[in-house]
């Protein structure tokens, strides 16, 4: 019996490893080198006047400036993938207005 439930664990994993990673394959290599994206809260961001105040760096971004990212959550990459790091991209999702 354990060794079913080891094995259908397992399988599962293996399974669900090409969907994980291909979970950030979209983010473009001028912006990522594989570990300085991350998704991020919508609590990290905050809408102001026509752009994006990221709350960690002081970073302002205007709202042209700022591709929607294709899950609908907010993605930020940063320098060594720090959050304190300079921004090199955000990704937002799309605006309701």
């Amino acid at each position: 019996m354990h060794h079913a439930l080891g094995l259908a664990l397992c399988l599962s994993a293996i399974a669900l490893a090409p969907r994980l990673a291909r979970a950030h394959d979209w983010y473009p290599a001028y912006c990522c080198s594989g570990q300085d994206c991350y998704e991020i809260g919508p609590e990290d961001v905050e809408f102001v006047g026509q752009g994006y105040f990221i709350k960690a760096t002081g970073e302002y971004y205007p709202r042209d400036a700022v591709p929607e990212s294709p899950d609908g959550k907010f993605h930020r990459c940063s320098v060594q993938g720090k959050r304190e790091g300079r921004t090199l991209c955000l990704f937002a999702p799309t605006p309701a207005f």
